[in-house]
């Protein structure tokens, strides 16, 4: 037989003589239900034969093993001992004869019950953190939301990003209760006048502080109420001229 055939033959051999089918959970847990590598050696082996075989002899398991047919008798005893394990007495009406069979019912229960505590302690977890997070949510500072929209605010603005120090500056004015509808109308009237220093800014927030206009309407309110006092000074004589005004009154407050 040529080199190719060996091992095309081979390879088909290899591929349908049979599978044996493990359970991953059993290979990745088998620690955790006290099991060591020998027993679960053993216990694959078993597994190997139950469909044709399901009581193989401690010869047949010691003819695939390195270890002697006593430590597998060893083995299977204390697995039956430990109930993972039961060897159980089946009738064959064909043959008219009771025959063996090992049974894994008591390997599933074990196995089934770690699943569920597991996924008991899992589900704990998912719960846990959900419900810090959403404590965390609840109890996060209230000007969170507004320095982030506002540090967006100010950036769209200004066309570049906000340094460190007008981070800082933004976040002052909140600490200091001023709201962000009040600092955003600051900026566009900064905006407007062609001035984006942040001291101006200040400025004007801190002249609203000193007036007491918590609001934009109380600001509208006091602006008009401040136009209307400068046009009753200006002369009615149609000789004088008017004096000059500042065209923005928080000007005087830039430094």
């Amino acid at each position: 037989m040529n080199k190719v055939s060996v091992y095309g033959s081979f390879t088909q051999a290899l591929f349908f003589s049979g599978v044996v089918a493990i359970p991953k959970y059993l290979l990745t847990h088998y620690t955790k239900i006290g099991l060591n590598d020998r027993e679960m050696m053993v216990l694959i082996q078993i597994l190997c034969e139950a469909e044709t075989n399901p009581y193989p002899t401690v010869a047949t398991l010691a003819g695939r093993m390195t270890i002697s047919s006593s430590d597998i008798e060893e083995v299977v005893g204390r697995l039956v001992e430990r109930k993972l394990l039961a060897i159980e007495r089946n009738w064959n009406p064909s043959e008219q004869k009771w025959d063996n069979s090992y049974s894994f019912v008591g390997l599933i229960d074990e196995l089934a019950e770690l699943w569920a505590i597991e996924r008991s302690q899992q589900l704990e977890e998912e719960r846990t953190l959900k419900q810090n997070q959403s404590s965390s949510q609840q109890s996060s500072p209230p000007t969170s939301p507004p320095i982030e929209n506002l540090v967006r605010t100010f950036e769209q603005e200004l066309g570049r990003p906000l340094t460190r120090l007008e981070f800082e500056n933004i976040d002052r004015w909140l600490s200091s209760n001023f709201s962000e509808e009040l600092i955003i109308e600051a900026l566009r009237r900064g905006v407007s006048a062609g001035i984006r220093n942040f001291r101006y800014l200040d400025s004007i927030l801190r002249e609203w502080e000193k007036k007491g206009l918590h609001t934009r309407a109380e600001i509208e309110a006091e602006d008009a109420y401040f136009q209307s006092r400068q046009e009753k000074k200006i002369p009615k004589s149609k000789n004088q001229t008017p004096p000059k005004t500042a065209t923005n009154k928080y000007e005087k407050f830039y430094l």
